[in-house]
C-alpha cells in the first residue's frame, strides 16, 4: 500500500513537471488584430481628423504615444499621434524619462494631432486584450485599418480598428 503511493506520488510530480517550461497556447498566439502585411493608402492622423467621415473605412500611419500611458492595460484602447508632429525624445538635449507623453507640446498640438484607437474584431465587438499582447509599445510607428468611430466633434478622431500593422 505504502509502495502504491509512493509510486502515485512520484508520477504526480512527474506529470507536473512535464509541464514545467511550456506555454500555454494562448501566450504564443498572435492576437487576430495584427496585420503581417502593410495596408496601402495610409494617411496621416492629422489628414484624418480632417477628413474622415463617421462611419467609413479608414487606413492611417501614427506614432503609439500623446499620453503617459498611451497603452491600457485594461482595454484595447490607445493613442496615436501624428508622425509631423515630433516626440520629446526628437528633441535635442531632451532627456524626458517618458518622450511618447509629448509634454514637450502643447495640450492644444496633441489633441488637434491625435486619435484614440479601440480594437474590434469584425463584427465590432471590442477585444478584452490590451494592446500589448500584440507586442505593441509606446512610439512604435503604426498602421492601423478600421472604420471611423463617433465624431461628435472635428477634435474627436476614435478609429474602430480591426487590424495593426507594425513596419
Amino acid at each position: 500500500m505504502r509502495r502504491n503511493r509512493s509510486v502515485a506520488a512520484i508520477a504526480l510530480i512527474a506529470f507536473s513537471l512535464a509541464g514545467c517550461g511550456e506555454s500555454s497556447p494562448s501566450a504564443s498566439v498572435t492576437p487576430a488584430w495584427v496585420l503581417a502585411s502593410e495596408p496601402t493608402g495610409a494617411v496621416s492622423v492629422t489628414d484624418a481628423k480632417s477628413e474622415a467621415i463617421e462611419g467609413a473605412t479608414i487606413v492611417v500611419r501614427g506614432r503609439i504615444g500623446g499620453r503617459k500611458e498611451p497603452l491600457s492595460q485594461e482595454s484595447s484602447v490607445f493613442t496615436i499621434v501624428d508622425l509631423e508632429l515630433p516626440h520629446c525624445g526628437e528633441l535635442e538635449g531632451d532627456t524626458c524619462s517618458t518622450p511618447w507623453d509629448y509634454c514637450c507640446e502643447t495640450p492644444e498640438d496633441i489633441r488637434g494631432n491625435s486619435a484614440t484607437v479601440q480594437l474590434v474584431d469584425a463584427n465590432g465587438r471590442v477585444f478584452e486584450i490590451s494592446p500589448t499582447a500584440g507586442g505593441l509599445e509606446p512610439l512604435d510607428e503604426i498602421v492601423v485599418v478600421g472604420r471611423v468611430g463617433s465624431r461628435p466633434t472635428g477634435d474627436v478622431l476614435t478609429i474602430l480598428a480591426s487590424g495593426v500593422y507594425r513596419p
